[in-house]
């Protein structure tokens, strides 16, 4: 996903800014698979996942969402049940507005409608990739390319190298690949030994790009 990503040019800040705020803990649901959704959320503040269960009562997630993203802008106008559960991972501050408060908005600005329906297409992409990993590429992969796309949307380049300025534990990347915590462990350790990642106060460093390129064929 690119640059224009919401969390980096604070799309929706303004637009929000005068909206109710609502607070919700950790491990709450912001929507739920099944349900309808009246409202827009816009994250102020926290990280919230986007999953899937089976009937056996299984959880698969498919992305996660963080401050200045939204929740709800493609669904609440088509009333259609919500095909994924929204939870919580973090506590959270959102500003919630109408959807045909948020459909003026949108409509009132051209570029702005532009910029929404590029980030839907990077949304698209996203989890079509995400699907493609799961089938053909082995677990080193996943994560060496996930950690790959997160320098897009959150890298930030310092003197260690390019951090991931948001953090993500090895059990978030497992909920995400469907795997271990141990077995991400150990492949974030393969990677630390081989100098490609560091790890500081839980932020992921990209040390070697090059490497990591490499490592997905890019170079």
């Amino acid at each position: 996903m690119s640059k224009t990503h919401y969390i980096q040019n604070d799309l929706w800040k303004d637009r929000f800014a005068d909206c109710p705020a609502v607070t919700m803990n950790k491990n709450r649901i912001v929507a739920e698979e099944g349900t309808y959704l009246n409202q827009i959320y816009y994250v102020e503040s926290g990280r919230v996942k986007f999953s899937i269960t089976t009937p056996e009562g299984n959880e698969k997630i498919m992305y996660i969402v963080n401050k200045g993203e939204l929740i709800g802008d493609l669904w609440s106008s088509t009333h259609r049940p919500y095909f994924m559960s929204a939870t919580t991972i973090t506590k959270c501050t959102f500003r919630v507005m109408e959807p045909k408060a948020f459909v003026k908005v949108l409509l009132s600005d051209p570029t702005l409608v532009e910029n929404w329906m590029g980030n839907l297409s990077e949304l698209m992409e996203f989890l079509v990739d995400h699907v493609t990993e799961l089938v053909f590429l082995d677990k080193e992969q996943i994560i060496v390319k996930y950690i790959y796309r997160l320098s897009f949307n959150y890298g930030v380049q310092t003197d260690k190298g390019i951090k991931i300025n948001t953090k993500m534990t090895h059990q978030l990347f497992a909920d995400l690949m469907g795997c271990s915590r141990i077995t991400v462990s150990k492949i974030m350790s393969i990677l630390i030994k081989k100098n490609v990642i560091m790890k500081e106060d839980g932020y992921i460093y990209i040390t070697d790009m090059d490497e990591l390129k490499r490592m997905l064929n890019l170079l």
